[in-house]
């Protein structure tokens, strides 16, 4: 699938209601796995959440106070970007932020100018921020400059688009059934022994 949407930060557009959810993509479209995130957003723009008026799908590139930005005023916050750890290519880790601290370990997020979790830490006061952050990240095969994501990150690929999917349609039906009253927020569909945190 051709990712032919730009690298600026894009936001769908939306009525006047504000988005229960942001999904947004943070990396650097010319460093190849680096550039995950928005190249995954990109392709959630050819689906039918680009018209869903409570998700905010958005590319903040490289910088982190735009993803910051792009979650003021929603209720929910997931993250796409390239995570290094010591597990192999194509990995897929989730963590967690509540109010501004990480459970568990802190995701190391690649190449940006100021990292997204640097970003989150200066700025809660600032911004209003979801009191649950979930980051999803990627373990790159090869960061160097080029277009297109390696084989490894792309055969992953579509596990984190389900993913992200799953956790759209629970946080959506839950909002629209007025369900959900902020204690036990969704999960993206991963087992408990899947995840990174």
């Amino acid at each position: 699938m051709s990712d032919e949407h730009p690298t600026s930060t894009h936001d769908c557009e939306l009525s006047d209601s504000q988005p229960v959810l942001a999904i947004v993509g943070v990396g650097n479209e010319l460093m190849r796995d680096d550039g995950v995130g928005p190249k995954l957003v990109s392709r959630l723009l050819d689906t039918d959440l680009q018209s869903n008026d409570s998700v905010r799908l958005t590319n903040a590139g490289t910088t982190g106070f735009l993803a910051l930005e792009a979650m003021s005023g929603c209720e929910y916050g997931l993250v796409v970007d390239a995570v290094r750890t010591d597990a192999e290519p194509g990995a897929v880790h989730e963590y967690v932020c509540v109010e501004g601290t990480f459970e568990g370990d802190v995701p190391e997020m690649t190449m940006h100018d100021v990292s997204f979790t640097e970003a989150l830490s200066y700025s809660r006061s600032v911004y209003e921020l979801p009191d649950e952050i979930r980051i999803i990240g990627i373990e790159p095969a090869v960061i160097e400059p080029g277009l297109e994501l390696s084989e490894t990150v792309e055969a992953t690929s579509a596990e984190v688009l389900d993913m992200i999917t799953a956790y759209t349609e629970t946080v959506v039906a839950a909002e629209r059934t007025g369900t959900d009253d902020g204690t036990d927020a969704p999960e993206t569909e991963r087992s408990a022994s899947e995840v990174d945190a």
